[in-house]
């Protein structure tokens, strides 16, 4: 029985989602916001699901639907530790399903030693994500996500969200 119930356990923690928490930084057209970063289980790609709902300031004339929902980003499975990220600095640019990676720089940020920076460029065009890893980091070991919206709306065309990872 014992080892049915530990057989389970492992079985269910091993299926489960690893997430992170974000608080999204005030803005010119927003108040705050939160996002979820969670990490998908998938054997053969390394699956990102960004949960966000972002409250906007009074009267900015924003569609909800544009504010909260959900989106999932495909990675390489090597980008589920610091590998992924060393390959992409070595090699300044990668193309994934759906995105094109571009490595930024590595610098200091806050107490965190030599983190990656890197832009992720999602192939439907609508936006340009600004992320900071670094391996200390929990869940995707990101620290800040910085999305700019590309859109024909012109209150929203270049218009960026800064969250940061709540630790």
């Amino acid at each position: 029985m014992m080892k049915t119930l530990i057989l389970l356990f492992i079985f269910l923690f091993s299926f489960s989602s690893i997430s992170a928490v974000f608080k999204v930084q005030p803005g010119k057209l927003h108040k705050k916001g939160k996002v979820v970063v969670n990490i998908l289980p998938d054997k053969e790609k390394y699956m990102v699901e960004m949960e966000y709902s972002v409250k906007k300031k009074d009267l900015v004339p924003v569609p909800q639907k544009l504010l909260e929902g959900t989106k999932v980003m495909e990675f390489p499975q090597k980008f589920r530790t610091v590998a992924g990220y060393k390959e992409l600095e070595k090699k300044k640019h990668m193309d994934i399903p759906k995105a094109d990676l571009n490595f930024i720089k590595r610098a200091d940020i806050g107490d965190l030693k030599d983190a990656y920076f890197f832009e992720v460029k999602p192939t439907n065009k609508k936006s340009k994500i600004d992320i900071v890893y670094h391996p200390s980091l929990p869940a995707t070991g990101w620290l800040q996500v910085d999305i700019t919206f590309l859109s024909n709306l012109p209150v929203l065309d270049g218009y960026v969200v800064k969250a940061r990872l709540n630790r």
